[in-house]
């Protein structure tokens, strides 16, 4: 499945986990980011297979990135020692 992720200017952030929808805080301040106070909602997705082990796997990245990237229509979360946490394409029209 698809995940997704949106910055507020608030400072929230938001998307799909692939099953769930999820919602935190975020600080950004030049390539430095954190990500913190993640909530998901409780739904339980029994497809495709091994959706709920991704959603747990990119929730778990997320929580790890420490440094922000812009590259063209892409971004990248990186963790401290800079192996790719996450990384994501701009929406049509986003």
């Amino acid at each position: 499945t698809s995940v997704t992720l949106s910055f507020g200017a608030d400072g929230d952030a938001s998307g799909s986990s692939g099953c769930n929808h999820y919602s935190g805080h975020y600080e950004a301040r030049g390539s430095s980011i954190s990500i913190s106070g993640i909530a998901v909602t409780a739904m339980n997705c029994a497809e495709p297979e091994g959706v709920m082990e991704q959603e747990q796997a990119y929730l778990n990245a997320l929580a790890t990135a420490k440094s922000i990237r812009f590259e063209g229509d892409r971004l990248e979360l990186r963790t401290e020692d800079g192996a790719l946490a996450a990384s994501f394409s701009r929406a049509a029209g986003g």
